[in-house]
């Protein structure tokens, strides 16, 4: 069948399969659907031939862009394996889990061991489990803002109630930390400024029986400490390092645990391989690891735990367990993917060219649109803050901004418009996007950007 024959039966079909699908199932947040066929490099093709650059990476699982390779490589090494019960180990595992722990190993200057699961929040639940086996403490600290995954038990440590009210009233003992954004909020009027007032109140949760953090005996009662290095859902934030790094050494002194959950910001989102290399001295006790590590082709995600949180004393056979936890083609593609970061001799050169083409598109927008009231740009990350909740409106229109006149053969864009705060839209490409690609992204945006209403 003519391929120009088979999207035309594509789109004819489209009606009555689009029905059939839940709209609570991430999907239909807009008026404006495009319905993917066919990607390449840093951009996807909708079934009306339409093309896109994909400012997000999907999510942030496409660090190497749309690489068919990758999956058909994977795929030729384990052709005879697709499957192994979980109960059974493999060389691939090993071999993945040694890479990955020695690069933990070199980020924090020491040793740990892996652990395998699938979704983000699968992960997070895998590192509380960890959590568990090696704290007497009960109750979990995150940050306002924070989102750790939409799982009964991820849903309660993000920060929307929306997320958790569908669970009903049920909850796990929460401390939620003052948002770390110095844009917002009336900390930053304090004296002395945001970082001593969110501190203060920090240190307020954590000493005053009226806070309800402090157990009888008079110390803070708290098992473990998770943040993100940058919030994604929650607004696209770098937090304040002082701060962080406060919040970190209060928790450590309380003997909490410290989380990091990388599955947004891990493999070089922010510069660095891991996000919190942005903060010196934050010497995390847990990682957790997803999204870019098979390039969003396959289901996994993993916990880095230092040693001995999940030596076999701590974290004993049977502990955890999950039957796709060991997939050969998931940990193959995991082994590609860490080979061609392994390969890419000018990382470096090329985040520093990504961050300079963010820089470059986000100070143009701030120059001329007096919608937008700050911005900027960290490794392959940035983010537009607008004077009024426009960011979803800008969001959508960005899908159709080029159609009629596309800027070097595409037709729309996709941004980010965290749902935790709509007067925010972000940048998080491919780390392999061009220059003449970001040369795209900025005259779109800028097009995007001259079509706000007043």
């Amino acid at each position: 069948m003519p391929q120009d024959q088979a999207i035309t039966d594509q789109v004819a079909s489209a009606a009555s399969q689009a029905d059939r699908v839940a709209h609570g199932d991430l999907v239909y947040r807009h008026q404006t659907i495009p319905r993917f066929v066919a990607s390449r490099g840093c951009e996807l093709v909708d079934d009306a031939g339409y093309r896109y650059l994909d400012a997000e990476a999907s999510s942030g699982t496409a660090g190497l862009g749309f690489d068919s390779l990758i999956v058909a490589r994977a795929a030729e090494r384990v052709a005879e394996m697709p499957v192994l019960p979980s109960f059974c180990e493999s060389r691939l595992r090993e071999e993945v889990a040694a890479r990955l722990a020695a690069r933990l190993a070199e980020a924090t200057g020491r040793t740990g061991r892996i652990a395998f699961e699938l979704g983000g929040a699968q992960g997070i639940e895998l590192a509380l489990k960890v959590v568990r086996r090696n704290s007497a403490g009960s109750q979990i600290a995150v940050f306002e803002g924070g989102y750790h995954g939409r799982s009964g038990l991820a849903a309660q440590l993000s920060a929307s109630h929306r997320l958790r009210r569908l669970d009903g009233g049920w909850r796990i003992p929460v401390v939620r930390l003052p948002y770390p954004d110095p844009e917002r909020g009336p900390l930053g009027e304090v004296p002395g400024g945001f970082t001593v007032g969110a501190l203060a109140r920090v240190d307020q949760l954590t000493t005053a029986d009226y806070c309800g953090v402090v157990a009888p005996g008079g110390d803070a009662d708290v098992a473990a400490l998770i943040i993100e290095p940058a919030l994604n859902a929650g607004g696209i934030v770098l937090p304040d390092p002082d701060y962080l790094l406060g919040v970190v050494e209060k928790f450590r002194s309380l003997g909490a645990l410290i989380v990091v959950d990388e599955i947004f910001c891990g493999f070089h989102r922010l510069g660095p391989a891991w996000g919190f290399a942005r903060y010196p001295g934050l010497d995390p006790d847990i990682v957790v690891l997803g999204k870019a590590l098979t390039n969003g082709i396959m289901p996994m995600t993993c916990v880095w735990a230092r040693d001995p949180l999940m030596d076999p004393g701590h974290f004993p056979p049977g502990t955890h367990a999950s039957t796709f936890q060991a997939t050969p083609l998931a940990l193959a593609v995991a082994s590609e993917v860490l080979d061609r970061y392994d390969a890419w001799a000018d990382l470096p050169d090329q985040i520093g060219a990504v961050e300079r083409g963010l820089r470059a598109v986000v100070d143009d927008v701030l120059d001329r649109s007096a919608a937008a009231t700050s911005g900027w740009a960290c490794g392959c990350l940035a983010r537009i803050r607008l004077d009024s909740a426009r960011a979803p409106w800008l969001a959508e229109r960005a899908l159709v901004i080029g159609r009629d006149e596309p800027v070097g053969g595409v037709h729309g864009i996709l941004l980010s418009a965290p749902g935790m705060a709509p007067d925010v839209i972000g940048f998080a490409p491919p780390l392999v996007i061009s220059q003449a690609e970001l040369k795209i992204l900025h005259e779109l945006t800028l097009r995007l950007f001259a079509q706000l209403p007043g």
